[in-house]
């Protein structure tokens, strides 16, 4: 999956925000899921991040990347199959826009 969205701030704006919010998720206690071996690494505009998703015998692996322009945050991951059977990805691309709208307070 690929996304592309504006950010409407500075590339540097953009990156703290990014960092910031993905530092809250990867801390945040979900009901009943747990986040097992959160990585992330930025080297200038561009992050590799990584983390697992269990809940009671299933385990979920995420990882992808995302880079930061002066005016575009393009985030890239494959969806692990077990996610796509119940959210298709038009839907998560949604969310994504919703809560990245909220972060950067466009309206």
């Amino acid at each position: 999956m690929k996304l592309t969205l504006l950010h409407q701030t500075t590339q540097a704006g953009a990156i703290q925000k990014i960092d910031d919010k993905l530092n809250e998720l990867i801390g945040r206690n979900f009901s009943g899921l747990t986040v097992v071996d959160p990585q992330k690494s930025w080297q200038d505009n561009f992050m590799r991040f990584s983390f697992t998703v269990e809940k009671l015998f299933l385990t979920i692996d995420f990882s992808g990347t995302v880079i930061v322009t002066d005016q575009e945050v393009i985030g890239e991951s494959d969806l692990p199959g077990i996610v796509t059977t119940f959210f298709s990805e038009e839907r998560i691309k949604e969310e994504i826009k919703k809560e990245f709208n909220k972060l950067f307070a466009i309206t």
